[in-house]
């Protein structure tokens, strides 16, 4: 008989949380409604009611310091603490954070966390069902949020930012090689787009792409598909026999070795590089990533904006009329433990609606969210504006399409993180592609028959 493994420290965390339902949710004066317990014979007054918000992002990427006092105005007995799980924002350490604080008697009301973070915690406990608080909100799930966020079959949490991916390109140097802002593309034509954009030898070598060593550029191509785009099927299941994973790595090693349009990959891990500075410091030409670039592509109090940027649509399949991409939520949840259950969905509830679009910083889960406006929103909020072309983004925006987003399962990381040795080796070349494939394939099947009940 096969026996699940349990990390000690989620073990431990079923067991606090369990002990802490046992024990019930009192605490204070304040009730669930917020309200004090006051003199027969007299009214009500609100007592104050203090929220802490723990998150991994920064106040410089989600501007909470813009959010939450409009917030505060809506609802003078709530005050919201921002309590930030890392200082760098970084998630794997925010997240670790997460589950001590989970595990003791620190104070969690709101928390947001990763899309990938979401489901392993969900099914612990963790988070408070909000299936009968949107019932009494008397509104429907499906009519007002883009993505399902249900885990055995509730709803653990409402999803705040919405990542898409596309490229990012250097509009000038594309005017200096003849080429026009790609508007209906593919990854024949990213190709053959890196292979112009790339100039001179040496240090000061110019690339025509920058592909960085995160597992999502491994699985470029599988992202483009419409459902399936990941390195997991919907089901669960391993996804490395899509003959786009193997295509994808084939093109990865062909653009640095042959073409030499990017960055070998011994250089992105001995020199460790980053692929901010090597966009923003003019290195590379073009850019795959992820939506939360609007904004700093005009510029950052680190590095600023030299040049303009235009954006294109993720390539498309061959034969596929549309371009997709993959959207990773942001998930924000009310903790099981929090004494003030029903004001922290208040807060869930506002800021995952008109709430987020205050910030102007990402852009929204939210269906009702008027997306051509929030990129005007977002736009304007970087430090130069003039930095960022406005119409090849609203075209990119508007022009592709989300690929289905089912909740990760709570493995994904884990099934992710096997893929990067495997694929390293044959980018190396120190094993071939259909060893690669098979590897892989194994070993996501394992960290799968390892998670399963």
């Amino acid at each position: 008989m096969k026996i699940k493994k349990i990390p000690s420290l989620l073990l431990s965390l079923s067991l606090a949380l369990a002990v802490t339902a046992c024990g019930g949710g009192g605490g204070g004066s304040t009730s669930e409604s917020g309200q004090a317990k006051n003199e027969p014979g007299k009214e009500a007054a609100p007592e104050q009611i203090v929220l802490k918000l723990s998150t991994w992002q920064t106040d410089a990427k989600a501007q909470w310091s813009k959010i939450i006092p409009e917030f505060e105005k809506k609802h003078p007995n709530i005050k919201v603490e921002l309590d930030l799980l890392n200082e760098k924002g970084d998630s794997v350490a925010a997240m670790q954070k997460l589950d001590l604080m989970a595990a003791s008697n620190d104070q969690l009301d709101i928390v947001e966390l990763p899309y990938t973070n979401y489901s392993q915690r969900a099914d612990i406990g963790l988070f408070e069902p909000l299936d009968s608080y949107i019932e009494k909100d008397g509104y429907k799930y499906e009519d007002e949020y883009l993505v399902d966020t249900k885990v055995n079959g509730k709803i653990y949490a409402l999803p705040s930012s919405m990542q898409r991916w596309f490229v990012i390109m250097n509009k000038a140097m594309l005017e200096e090689a003849g080429l026009p802002v790609p508007t209906d593309w593919t990854w024949a034509e990213f190709e053959e787009y890196a292979k112009k954009l790339t100039k001179g030898d040496g240090a000061e070598k110019r690339y025509g792409a920058y592909l960085h060593n995160w597992p999502d550029y491994f699985q470029l191509q599988l992202m483009s598909k419409p459902s399936d785009n990941t390195f997991l099927k919907s089901d669960g299941t391993s996804n490395a026999k899509d003959p786009l994973l193997k295509a994808n790595l084939e093109m990865m090693k062909r653009m640095m070795y042959e073409d030499k349009s990017v960055n070998p990959y011994e250089d992105i891990i001995s020199q460790k590089l980053a692929y901010r500075n090597q966009y923003f410091n003019g290195l590379a030409a073009m850019l795959p990533m992820g939506d939360w670039m609007v904004a700093e592509s005009g510029g950052t109090e680190a590095i600023p904006a030299t040049f303009v940027t235009a954006f294109a649509p993720l390539p498309k399949l061959e034969g596929e009329s549309k371009h997709y991409s993959p959207v990773q939520p942001t998930y924000m949840a009310v903790a099981a433990k929090s004494k003030n259950k029903e004001a922290a969905y208040q807060f869930v509830r506002w800021y995952t609606s008109e709430g987020l679009e205050i910030g102007g910083r990402v852009f929204s889960g939210w269906a009702k969210s008027d997306t051509d406006k929030l990129v005007d929103t977002i736009v304007n909020s970087s430090i130069d504006p003039s930095k960022i072309d406005i119409e090849s983004l609203k075209y990119t925006i508007n022009n592709t399409i989300p690929g289905s987003a089912p909740v990760p399962v709570k493995y994904a990381d884990e099934a992710k993180n096997v893929v990067i040795p495997e694929a390293e080796l044959y980018i190396l070349n120190n094993q071939d592609l259909d060893q690669t494939i098979d590897s892989i394939d194994q070993k996501i099947t394992e960290v799968v028959n390892n998670n399963q009940n």
